[in-house]
C-alpha cells in the first residue's frame, strides 16, 4: 500500500470528533423508585439495549466517514503484496526501443522513432532515486551504455540521445527475452519492461507460441515482469521502396557492359509515379523515365552501363522523389573490375601440333580468337615448375591431364588452395586413379574432392556414351546455364573417371551424368577449393563438350566465380559478411595490421590474423548501409575488394500485429497496451504506483453517509413518536389499568409520571 499524499493521513485524527461530541452530550437518567412499575422493568431494559446498539452504530459510522475521507485524500494505491507488506518501492526497468528501419517512417508528420524516443523519455522522467534502468535498442552498433542496468539515469538518457534509426531488422522476441534475463538479475521488488515499437509483424516472428514456452523445468521461476507495449504506428505517409538490385555481366573486366536490375515496390494503397537514378562513383550515370506503380504493385527496371577503369567501383540506385521512408530509397552495390583475371594452366608437355595439345580448347576458351587482350590473362606452367613458381598471383590454377604430382608440387598446390586459391583438375589419359588417390592420401585427402575409381568407358554391346543430366541450380556459376535444358543435355561423354563421394564427404556435386554419376565435384579446402572434372577437354575420344555452345560460358562463369570477380558481395545490415581473403604471402611483421576495412562513413577498422575464425575472415560490424572497402595490406601483392550492405527489404512491409494477435502470442503474461504514446504518464503511474484505491474509498464514504443518514433518521423518528401525547395507539406496554372496574382509566398523576419516565428512557444518551 502506497500513498501519493501521505500528509492527508493526519486528517484521520478528525475521527475523534464524534467520540468527543458523544461523551460531552452523554446524560445519566434519573432513577425514580415506583413500586407499581416493576412489571415494566423488562420493557424498559429492552428499549435501553436497542438504543445503545443504535447509538454505537451511529457513532461508528460517523467516525468511519471521517477516516475514509482522510485515507481517500491521501490517494492510496495497491501495486503488489510485496509493497502491501512493506517490500519497498525501488524498481528495475528495461526499455526495449525498436530502432529498426521501419521506425524511420514519417507518421503523423514526424518519424515514428521520435515518438518512441519521447515515450522513453517519459519513462525516464518517472524514475525515482534508486531505481535501475536499462536501454535495449534492437539495432545499431553495441555500446557500453546499452543492455546494462544503471542507477545513474543520466547515463541512459545520454545513450537514448545518441540512438538513431538503423538499417537493420528488429527481433523484438529476442530483445524481450534479453530484457527478462537482465531483470532476473536485479534485486528490486518491482520490475517492468517497456517496448516502444510500431508492432511490425516481421519484428515479432521470433516470438514463440505460449504452448511452446510452457516448460515444466521453468515452473519454479518467478512470475515474469509486466510488459507495456507502446505502439507508435498511427498514420504513416505513403512509401515506395527499392527491394533488390542485381548485377550481371559477361565478364567483370574493363570495357565490358554491365546490367543493373532494380525491383521497386509500392507499399502504399494509392498509385505512385517515381523516377530511378543510377550513380557510379558518386556521379549520375542514368535516369529512368516515369515509372507508374499500382497500389501494392512491383516494377523491375534495368540500367546498362560500362566501366572503363579497373579497380573498385561504388554503385547506387536511388529513388529521386522523397516519400514516407527515406532509408529504403537507396540500394548500394560494389564492382571490382580487373584489367584481366590472372589464371594458370598446368600441362604435362606442349605438343608440336597446337590442335593436338590437351589444353588447346581450354586456352582458346580463355582467349577467344587468339587475342591476348581478353578478360583473362593465362600463364602456362609445367609440373616441375609448380614447386618453384609463385602461385599467389593466380586466381585459378587448371591442372590438365597431368600424371600424379611429386610431393613438393602437391604440397605447393595444397598450400595454395588452403590460403584461398582454387585448383581445377581436368582428367585425361595421363590420369591413373591409384596414383592420384595415393597423392591425395599424402595431402590428408584435401587435394581432390573425392577418391577416383577405375576409368569407365562403353562396353561392346552396351551404351555408347552418356549425356549430362544435371547442373546445380544453386551454384551461382551454373545457375544461368540450367535453362534451357537442351543447352547441356546435348553434351556427350565417352570416357570418365567416377568419383567415390561418401554421404559424410565434404564434396559437392556440380554436374552429373544421366546415370547419376558425378562428373564435376567441388570441395572447400581452407579458404580455397579444389574441383575435379572426370573427363577430358579434348575432342579425341573423351567428350564433345569443347564443340558445344556450353563449353565457353561454362569455363568463363566457373572461373569468374572462383576468382570472386563476378560481382561485389552484397549483404544485409546487421548480418555478418564472409570475406574471401587469405590467398597470398603475408608479411610476418609484429604489430602491423593484416586487413583494414573502410566503412561508408570513412572510419577505418583494422583486423589482425587472430581475428579470423575457423572459416576465415568474418566481419560483423555491418550496421551502416553503403559500400565497404577491404584492403589486405600485409599481402604480396596487395589486394583490395569491396562489398555492399543494404537495408533489409522486409523492413518496407507495412503489415502489423493487432493487440489481440500480440496478446495471443504472449499468452497470460502481464501485458498492458498504451493507446497514446504521447501520454504515457497514466500507464506508468498505474504500473509503478499500483491500482488507485481512491474510487473504492469514495464509494465507501458514500455508503457510510447513506447509512449514517438512515440511522440518524431512525433514531429521530423514534424520539418523535415517544414525545407525542398519549393516544389510543399507545403501546400496550405503556398502558396501566387500575384495580377498579374494567376499562377505568388510571389517575392523571400516575399517567403523567409514566410518560415522563418513558421520555427519559428514549433519550439519545447512554444509560448505565
Amino acid at each position: 500500500m502506497t500513498f501519493a499524499a501521505p500528509l492527508f493521513l493526519l486528517a484521520a485524527l478528525a475521527g475523534m470528533i464524534p467520540v468527543f461530541v458523544h461523551l460531552i452530550h452523554r446524560q445519566k437518567a434519573r432513577v425514580v423508585h415506583f413500586s407499581t412499575l416493576r412489571f415494566l422493568r423488562i420493557s424498559v431494559q429492552r428499549t435501553r439495549r436497542r438504543k445503545y446498539i443504535e447509538d454505537m452504530s451511529l457513532l461508528a459510522v460517523r467516525v468511519a466517514v471521517l477516516l475514509l475521507i482522510a485515507l481517500g485524500l491521501a490517494r492510496p494505491a495497491l501495486s503488489s503484496l510485496a509493497t502491501l507488506w512493506g517490500g519497498g518501492r525501488s524498481a528495475a526497468i528495461a526499455i526495449v526501443l525498436d530502432n529498426s528501419a521501419s521506425m524511420a517512417v514519417i507518421d503523423g508528420g514526424r518519424p515514428r522513432f521520435e515518438t518512441g524516443r519521447q515515450a522513453a523519455e517519459q519513462v525516464l522522467a518517472r524514475l525515482r532515486v534508486g531505481d535501475q534502468v536499462a536501454l535495449l535498442p534492437t539495432g545499431g552498433p553495441p555500446g557500453p551504455e546499452l543492455g546494462r542496468l544503471f542507477r545513474t539515469h543520466e547515463t541512459v538518457q545520454q545513450a537514448l540521445d545518441q540512438c538513431r534509426p538503423s538499417y537493420e531488422r528488429a527481433d523484438l522476441a529476442a530483445k524481450l527475452q534479453q530484457a527478462r534475463d537482465l531483470l532476473a538479475q536485479a534485486d528490486a521488488p518491482s520490475k517492468e519492461i517497456y517496448v516502444l515499437t510500431d508492432d511490425q509483424s516481421l519484428s515479432w516472428e521470433g516470438l514463440k507460441e505460449p504452448a511452446q514456452e510452457d516448460d515444466p523445468k521453468q515452473a519454479k521461476r518467478p512470475a515474469p515482469a509486466p510488459v507495456v507495449i507502446i505502439n507508435v504506428d498511427r498514420e504513416p505517409a505513403p512509401n515506395v521502396a527499392l527491394q533488390t538490385v542485381s548485377l550481371s555481366s559477361p565478364a567483370p573486366v574493363a570495357g565490358v557492359p554491365y546490367q543493373a536490375a532494380a525491383l521497386v515496390l509500392n507499399c502504399s494503397s494509392v498509385p505512385q509515379q517515381k523516377h530511378l537514378e543510377l550513380q557510379i562513383d558518386g556521379a549520375r550515370e542514368a535516369v529512368s523515365p516515369d515509372l507508374s506503380l499500382p497500389p501494392g504493385g512491383t516494377l523491375k527496371y534495368e540500367f546498362r552501363f560500362t566501366l572503363e577503369r579497373e579497380g573498385v567501383h561504388r554503385g547506387e540506385v536511388r529513388l529521386v522523389e522523397e516519400d514516407g521512408l527515406a532509408l529504403d530509397n537507396r540500394l548500394y552495390f560494389a564492382v571490382s573490375v580487373d584489367q584481366q583475371i590472372p589464371m594458370a594452366i598446368v600441362k604435362a608437355h606442349r605438343g608440336e601440333v597446337p590442335q593436338a595439345d590437351d589444353a588447346f580448347y581450354l586456352e582458346r576458351a580463355f582467349a577467344p580468337g587468339g587475342s591476348a587482350g581478353g578478360a583473362f590473362r593465362t600463364t602456362t606452367l609445367t609440373p616441375d615448375s609448380l614447386a618453384t613458381d609463385d602461385l599467389s598471383t593466380q586466381a585459378v590454377v587448371f591442372c590438365v591431364n597431368l600424371p600424379a604430382l611429386a610431393p613438393p608440387a602437391a604440397e605447393k598446390l595444397l598450400a595454395y588452395a588452403r590460403s584461398g586459391g582454387h585448383v581445377v583438375w581436368v582428367c585425361g589419359q595421363n590420369v591413373q586413379p591409384d596414383a592420384y588417390n595415393a597423392m591425395n592420401a599424402l595431402a590428408q585427402g584435401q587435394l581432390l574432392p573425392a577418391p577416383l575409381e577405375a576409368l569407365r568407358q562403353p562396353l561392346p554391346g552396351g551404351v555408347e556414351s552418356w549425356r549430362l543430366g544435371f547442373l546445380d541450380k544453386d551454384s551461382p556459376a551454373l545457375a544461368p546455364l540450367t535453362e534451357p535444358a537442351s543447352l547441356f543435355r546435348s553434351v556427350l561423354v565417352y570416357k570418365y573417371f567416377p568419383m567415390k563421394l561418401s554421404p559424410q564427404a565434404a564434396g559437392r556435386v556440380l554436374i552429373k551424368l544421366d546415370d547419376g554419376q558425378p562428373l564435376l565435384a567441388e570441395r572447400a579446402v581452407g579458404t580455397g577449393s579444389v574441383l575435379l572434372l572426370g573427363t577430358g577437354v579434348h575432342v579425341d575420344d573423351w567428350t564433345n563438350l569443347p564443340l558445344k555452345p556450353l563449353f565457353l560460358p561454362l569455363l568463363a562463369r566457373l572461373t569468374l566465380h572462383l576468382a570472386g570477380a563476378e560481382t561485389g558481395t552484397m549483404g544485409l545490415a546487421g548480418a555478418p559478411v564472409r570475406l574471401p581473403l587469405g590467398r597470398g604471402k603475408v608479411q610476418d611483421q609484429a604489430g602491423e595490421p593484416e586487413v583494414e576495412i573502410v566503412r561508408p562513413s570513412g572510419e577505418v577498422v583494422r583486423f589482425r590474423k587472430a581475428d579470423q575464425d575457423a572459416d576465415g575472415w568474418r566481419y560483423t560490424g555491418t550496421h551502416e548501409a553503403g559500400v565497404y572497402l577491404v584492403r589486405q595490406v600485409n599481402r604480396k601483392p596487395p589486394k583490395q575488394m569491396a562489398f555492399a550492405v543494404n537495408i533489409d527489404p522486409a523492413e518496407s512491409d507495412p503489415a502489423t500485429l493487432t493487440q489481440a494477435e500480440l496478446q495471443a502470442r504472449l499468452g497470460t503474461r502481464p501485458l498492458l497496451f498504451c493507446a497514446n504514446p504521447n501520454d504515457l504518464a497514466g500507464t506508468i503511474e498505474r504500473l509503478r504506483e499500483g491500482t488507485s484505491l481512491w474510487e473504492w474509498f469514495l464509494a465507501a464514504v458514500l455508503i457510510a453517509l447513506v447509512l449514517e443518514v438512515f440511522l440518524a433518521n431512525r433514531g429521530a423518528a423514534a424520539q418523535a413518536a415517544q414525545a407525542r401525547p398519549e393516544t389510543s395507539t399507545r403501546p400496550p406496554s405503556l398502558a396501566l389499568t387500575s384495580s377498579g372496574p374494567a376499562g377505568a382509566a388510571a389517575p392523571d398523576d400516575v399517567r403523567r409520571f409514566l410518560e415522563s419516565l418513558q421520555q427519559n428512557a428514549a433519550r439519545p444518551s447512554l444509560r448505565e
